[in-house]
């Protein structure tokens, strides 16, 4: 089933675990142009994510690091199909937190 819902509505919003646990924030939407159509592929949420987003990746990484953040839990990458939308206002996973993959290391730019 094909859900068409408006980035606006997703973007900051917090995303919950199975368990109600909150994840942390939507901060990117990453889409692939499919045809006429752009399809999204992941969500990534968390403080990472937000200076990734802000394209301050030198700057953001910077400052994780001197905060200690970036190697920190709560900074994921959540695929498409991994995040139950249906309800724009409260996003939530469909998977274990263990299944998700932790955003560590350098931003990926080439994409």
């Amino acid at each position: 089933m094909m859900i068409t819902v408006n980035l606006e509505h997703l973007a900051g919003r917090r995303v919950l675990s199975q368990r109600g646990k909150n994840v942390g924030y939507i901060e990117e939407i990453r889409a692939e142009r499919d045809g006429d159509d752009f399809v999204v592929t992941e969500f990534h949420v968390g403080v990472y994510a937000a200076f990734e987003r802000l394209s301050a990746s030198a700057i953001g990484v910077a400052v994780l690091d001197l905060f200690r953040l970036r190697r920190r839990d709560g900074l994921y990458r959540i695929p498409w199909d991994k995040l139950d939308i249906s309800d724009p206002a409260r996003p939530r996973l469909l998977c274990p937190m263990t299944e998700l993959s932790g955003m560590k290391g350098e931003p990926d730019l080439q994409e």
